[in-house]
Protein backbone atom coordinates (compact mmCIF):
# COMPACT_ATOMS: atom_id res chain seq x y z
CA UNK A 1 0.00 0.00 0.00
CA UNK A 2 1.18 3.52 -0.54
CA UNK A 3 0.05 6.59 0.76
CA UNK A 4 -0.06 10.34 -0.83
CA UNK A 5 -0.78 13.43 0.91
CA UNK A 6 -3.16 15.17 -1.70
CA UNK A 7 -5.26 18.43 -1.06
CA UNK A 8 -8.91 18.55 -0.25
CA UNK A 9 -11.70 18.12 -3.81
CA UNK A 10 -15.02 18.36 -4.15
CA UNK A 11 -16.20 15.42 -5.64
CA UNK A 12 -18.48 15.36 -8.74
CA UNK A 13 -20.90 12.90 -6.78
CA UNK A 14 -21.70 12.02 -3.53
CA UNK A 15 -24.02 9.42 -1.47
CA UNK A 16 -24.62 10.24 2.03
CA UNK A 17 -26.52 6.69 2.70
CA UNK A 18 -25.18 4.35 -0.35
CA UNK A 19 -26.68 0.91 -0.68
CA UNK A 20 -24.03 -1.84 0.70
CA UNK A 21 -24.11 -5.84 -0.75
CA UNK A 22 -22.87 -8.07 1.30
CA UNK A 23 -22.17 -11.59 0.40
CA UNK A 24 -21.66 -14.57 2.96
CA UNK A 25 -19.98 -17.39 1.38
CA UNK A 26 -19.55 -20.85 3.30
CA UNK A 27 -18.59 -24.59 1.88
CA UNK A 28 -21.23 -27.11 2.91
CA UNK A 29 -18.66 -29.45 3.55
CA UNK A 30 -15.17 -30.16 2.77
CA UNK A 31 -14.49 -30.70 -1.11
CA UNK A 32 -17.64 -29.09 -2.03
CA UNK A 33 -17.59 -25.61 -3.29
CA UNK A 34 -18.57 -22.41 -1.85
CA UNK A 35 -22.71 -21.29 -1.81
CA UNK A 36 -23.24 -18.05 -1.84
CA UNK A 37 -25.76 -16.11 0.10
CA UNK A 38 -26.36 -12.11 -0.93
CA UNK A 39 -27.66 -9.49 0.67
CA UNK A 40 -28.29 -5.42 -0.08
CA UNK A 41 -28.84 -3.34 2.76
CA UNK A 42 -30.24 0.17 2.36
CA UNK A 43 -31.57 2.99 4.51
CA UNK A 44 -28.11 2.33 6.63
CA UNK A 45 -26.83 5.32 9.17
CA UNK A 46 -22.79 4.34 7.85
CA UNK A 47 -20.40 1.36 7.74
CA UNK A 48 -20.34 0.76 11.11
CA UNK A 49 -24.16 -0.11 10.97
CA UNK A 50 -23.72 -2.27 8.35
CA UNK A 51 -20.75 -4.33 10.35
CA UNK A 52 -22.81 -4.42 12.82
CA UNK A 53 -25.67 -5.93 10.98
CA UNK A 54 -22.34 -8.35 9.26
CA UNK A 55 -21.61 -9.57 12.62
CA UNK A 56 -25.40 -10.30 13.62
CA UNK A 57 -25.79 -12.38 10.72
CA UNK A 58 -22.23 -13.61 9.66
CA UNK A 59 -22.49 -17.07 11.95
CA UNK A 60 -18.91 -17.74 11.46
CA UNK A 61 -19.02 -17.75 7.72
CA UNK A 62 -16.69 -15.57 5.06
CA UNK A 63 -17.83 -12.61 3.95
CA UNK A 64 -17.57 -9.60 1.66
CA UNK A 65 -18.99 -5.96 2.11
CA UNK A 66 -19.53 -3.45 -0.71
CA UNK A 67 -20.48 0.24 -1.44
CA UNK A 68 -22.90 0.43 -4.65
CA UNK A 69 -22.01 3.26 -6.91
CA UNK A 70 -25.05 3.89 -8.15
CA UNK A 71 -28.54 4.13 -6.90
CA UNK A 72 -30.40 1.30 -8.12
CA UNK A 73 -33.98 0.17 -6.32
CA UNK A 74 -34.63 -3.12 -4.54
CA UNK A 75 -36.76 -5.82 -7.16
CA UNK A 76 -37.41 -8.62 -6.24
CA UNK A 77 -35.38 -11.60 -5.66
CA UNK A 78 -34.10 -12.93 -9.03
CA UNK A 79 -33.72 -9.78 -10.52
CA UNK A 80 -29.86 -9.13 -10.88
CA UNK A 81 -28.43 -5.77 -9.48
CA UNK A 82 -26.22 -4.00 -11.94
CA UNK A 83 -25.22 -1.29 -9.95
CA UNK A 84 -20.79 -1.21 -9.70
CA UNK A 85 -19.47 -2.07 -6.19
CA UNK A 86 -16.38 -0.87 -4.36
CA UNK A 87 -14.93 -3.50 -2.55
CA UNK A 88 -14.89 -2.36 1.37
CA UNK A 89 -13.90 -5.32 3.56
CA UNK A 90 -13.14 -9.37 2.55
CA UNK A 91 -12.35 -11.06 -0.59
CA UNK A 92 -14.10 -13.90 -2.97
CA UNK A 93 -13.05 -17.11 -1.81
CA UNK A 94 -13.25 -18.05 -5.82
CA UNK A 95 -10.62 -15.38 -6.79
CA UNK A 96 -7.73 -17.17 -8.38
CA UNK A 97 -9.40 -20.70 -8.28
CA UNK A 98 -9.57 -22.22 -11.53
CA UNK A 99 -12.58 -24.77 -12.46
CA UNK A 100 -11.87 -27.67 -14.35
CA UNK A 101 -13.72 -28.54 -17.53
CA UNK A 102 -14.22 -31.76 -18.98
CA UNK A 103 -16.10 -32.48 -22.21
CA UNK A 104 -16.65 -36.08 -21.95
CA UNK A 105 -18.51 -38.11 -25.07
Amino acid sequence: MRAYETDHAEPRESMDSPNYRVNFWVKPRPGYGWNLDAYVLTESGDITEVLRWVEEHADGRRFEVFAETDEEPVLPLGTPRTSGLVRLLGSNPNTGISGEISLKE
